[in-house]
């Protein structure tokens, strides 16, 4: 554990500080930085923050949402855009999990996990992959007081951000670096992090089992799948510049935040650790995986209702069913005029009770 060492053949402008410790370009000053628009993370964030732009009026900035990965760089050299979503679905996403304890237990078995094969969190550092692992660190840091919280970017398709991971590999040599990001879908993200041989992945929700860790492997919504950058970063999806510099984001307009949003969920964090009932790489995870041409588990259609273009929503339960349990989905979905199926058994053979068809 700890003695980081990662250099992947990186390109990156290297120099020393007074100090005479090592330092790689980030081409901004303030790399990394801790808070954005006062927004209190307490992580530190690895990646260059740009401009303001309006998340609505300078959409040349944007990709548009059926733009389909060409295998280049180029399509990551352009974030996704923001929805607009209302202060009243706002309202619902904080009701969701100020009423389920259940995401508190999920947690509570990741956290337990983790403690087992890393019983000394001062030794630790959570490397939050961004956007969904930033809330999940933030707890996990909680709940593992002395453990550090940094984040980072990776696009499955391009890889990490390098010039990042290396930083942080500089700035906390004697600390196990544990990856940690919201949910696992069809393993893209824990491959890449698996070849990396840097650190484990830890994720709330598993579904699959890809994940070196995890609370539960089940298809359950975490209502911070909704969260966005807009709302509750107050930067955008980050996006590739050069093999010399760490990904940017641009800055939006603080009149966008959530504060009270991010606030809710840090309360919610659970007082303490459960007991070793997480499932580890040596312990109860069962692997799974099915090719199929649908975006699949209910946290990866949440992001694709934000970020993306589905043509079709489809529910393994009933309506009733799907309404108590998914509610946020179908808001949603039925704000981007998404149409939506109930009752689809065959989703039963491929381990989610949800999923969407996206546009070609």
């Amino acid at each position: 554990m700890g003695n980081n060492t990662f250099n992947p053949n990186i390109n990156s402008d290297i120099d020393q500080d007074i100090d005479g410790h090592t330092v790689y370009s980030s081409g901004n000053s303030d790399f990394p930085f801790r808070a954005c628009n006062g927004l209190l993370w307490d992580q530190s964030f690895y990646l260059r923050l740009g401009e303001e732009v309006h998340p609505f009026k300078d959409l040349h900035r944007f990709r548009s949402l059926n733009q389909a990965y060409t295998g280049n760089n180029t399509f990551w050299a352009t974030p996704s855009p923001e929805p607009d979503l209302t202060d009243g679905f706002w309202h619902g996403v904080t009701a969701a999990f100020n009423k389920d304890n259940g995401l508190q237990e999920i947690a509570q078995n990741l956290a337990g996990a983790i403690l087992k094969q890393y019983p000394d969190p001062d030794k630790i550092v959570f490397v939050s992959i961004l956007r969904a692992g930033v809330p999940v660190t933030d707890w996990l840091c909680r709940l593992l007081p002395g453990a550090v919280g940094v984040a980072t970017s990776l696009f499955v398709g391009l890889g990490i951000d390098t010039v990042a991971l290396n930083r942080i590999c500089t700035d906390f040599p004697d600390r196990a670096i544990i990856f940690v990001d919201g949910w696992t879908g069809r393993g893209g993200v824990a491959s890449v992090i698996s070849a990396l041989n840097q650190g484990p992945l830890a994720v709330l929700i598993d579904p699959w089992g890809w994940a070196d860790f995890s609370g539960i492997q089940d298809d359950v919504l975490c209502p911070s799948a909704c969260f966005t950058g807009l709302a509750t970063l107050g930067f955008s999806r980050t996006f590739f510049v050069d093999r010399q510099n760490c990904f940017s984001a641009y800055r939006f307009p603080e009149t966008f935040l959530q504060h009270g949003v991010v606030q809710d969920w840090q309360r919610r964090c659970p007082a303490h650790s459960g007991p070793s009932l997480g499932w580890t790489a040596g312990g109860r995870r069962h692997k799974f995986f099915e090719k199929t041409p649908l975006r699949i588990h209910s946290n990866e259609v949440c992001r694709a209702l934000i970020n993306a273009a589905p043509k079709v929503l489809f529910f393994s339960d009933d309506t009733v069913a799907a309404e108590e349990k998914f509610n946020l989905l179908l808001e949603l979905a039925a704000q981007r005029s998404v149409p939506v199926e109930f009752n689809v058994a065959h989703l039963n053979a491929l381990k989610t009770k949800v999923a969407c068809r996206l546009a070609s």
